[in-house]
């Protein structure tokens, strides 16, 4: 069974930060929280600035010992898909350590970052909100853990094994969709 994640988190080290929020989505479940920063003295003002971290929307979040045990019991045996999943498992392993779970997860990932690259070569960068702008898709609320893994789910739906047309269509669709509307046009 596949498993798409997305975290946020107070910066890039997982030795040092730690999850403040995450999402799973799998064919059985959606799973969606905030987690209680045990540690915000250490964290990264442009990492919070970015996921929107603010202590009035966190005063509903949970402990991370509990987000630990959930995560180990929904992604054991599972396929990880993420937009960079080895970032978020990084996070997620030093999260089982320190609660002592111990889910098996294959240490193969797919990751939609090299989906991207594959598929879409004119994008100008691989960030997924640089792909939601290459694609159209809304940017509302981005750098939510929940619209980042439903948006990583759509992109994969997308991408994986991606027909020939499927790729014509998404590189030239701007110069298809001219097309189509000066032929529309024409007749009146």
């Amino acid at each position: 069974m596949r498993a798409f994640i997305d975290i946020e988190t107070t910066g890039l080290n997982p030795f040092e930060h730690e999850i403040i929020e995450i999402a799973i989505i799998t064919e059985k479940e959606q799973y969606h929280v905030k987690i209680i920063p045990q540690n915000i003295e250490y964290a990264s003002p442009k990492a919070l600035q970015i996921n929107g971290y603010n202590p009035r929307e966190w005063a509903s979040a949970i402990p991370a010992s509990d987000v630990a045990i959930k995560t180990a019991r929904i992604l054991d045996g599972c396929v990880i898909v993420g937009h960079n999943p080895s970032f978020d498992m990084s996070f997620l392993r030093e999260l089982w350590d320190l609660y002592n779970c111990k889910p098996y997860i294959d240490r193969r990932y797919i990751d939609t970052v090299v989906l991207a690259r594959e598929h879409l070569p004119t994008c100008r960068s691989y960030s997924l909100d640089h792909i939601r702008q290459f694609l159209g898709w809304s940017m509302v609320a981005n750098h939510s853990a929940l619209i980042d893994a439903r948006d990583c789910e759509r992109l994969y739906i997308l991408l994986w094994r991606c027909s020939i047309f499927t790729r014509l269509y998404i590189r030239y669709r701007h110069r298809f969709a001219c097309w189509l509307g000066r032929r529309l046009n024409v007749g009146r």
